[in-house]
C-alpha cells in the first residue's frame, strides 16, 4: 500500500445529497430514563441479525436521547405509518418537549409507545460504538409488534408513500 494517494474528503453537503437519493423508513426511537421521557426520529435504522434478533439505530451525537439510551439500555423503535409525518416533524426537532400534548402509554418495559405506529420494537442495548458525529447502538429485538398499512418513506429531503404494500405476515403480535 505504499505510494498510495489519500483521496481528499468528500463535501459533508454532497454526502448528505447523494444519501438522499436512497429512500429510507422513518422510526422514531423512544426511551425513558429516570422520570424523563426522550425520543428522537431516526433514519438509520435496519436489521442486522434474525439469530439473535438484532437491530441497528445511529443516534445524534449529544442529543439528550442518545445519552438517555445508553444510561437506561432499553429503547423502543417505532416504524412510523405514512400518515405520521406530523409526528416524525415533531420528534425531529431539538429542544421541544416531544411528548407534550402527544399520546402515549408507558409499556411493560416502562418506555414510552406511540400509538398509530405500523410496527414496534422493544430492544435492550446489546453494544455501542462511535461513528463520526454518531453512536451505532446495537439492539437485541426481546418483542416485535406489527399491523397492516403503508410506512412513511423520506427521500431527497421529503416524505414519500409506496403506492402499495404486501399484506403484513409473520410471527409478530399486532401493534394495539
Amino acid at each position: 500500500m505504499e505510494n498510495q494517494t489519500v483521496p481528499p474528503s468528500v463535501d459533508p453537503a454532497v454526502f448528505r445529497k447523494t444519501m438522499g437519493c436512497f429512500a429510507t423508513g422513518v422510526t422514531i426511537v423512544t426511551t425513558k430514563n429516570g422520570s424523563e421521557l426522550q425520543g428522537m426520529t431516526v433514519n438509520s435504522f435496519t436489521s442486522v441479525s434474525l439469530q439473535p434478533p438484532l437491530i441497528l439505530v445511529c443516534l445524534s451525537l449529544g442529543a439528550r436521547t442518545t445519552a438517555a439510551v445508553e444510561a437506561r439500555g432499553w429503547f423502543a423503535v417505532h416504524i412510523l405509518e405514512e400518515r405520521q409525518k406530523e409526528l416524525s416533524d415533531r420528534f425531529a426537532r431539538a429542544e421541544e418537549d416531544h411528548y407534550a400534548g402527544v399520546e402515549y402509554a408507558l409499556n411493560d418495559y416502562d418506555l414510552p409507545e406511540l400509538p398509530g405506529c405500523l410496527a414496534r420494537l422493544i430492544c435492550r442495548v446489546h453494544r455501542v460504538d462511535p461513528g463520526g458525529d454518531h453512536r451505532i447502538i446495537l439492539g437485541e429485538v426481546v418483542k416485535a409488534e406489527m399491523r397492516e398499512g403503508r410506512p412513511l418513506l423520506f427521500s431527497r429531503g421529503a416524505y414519500g408513500a409506496m403506492a402499495s404494500a404486501p399484506p403484513a405476515s409473520g410471527g409478530a403480535s399486532p401493534v394495539p
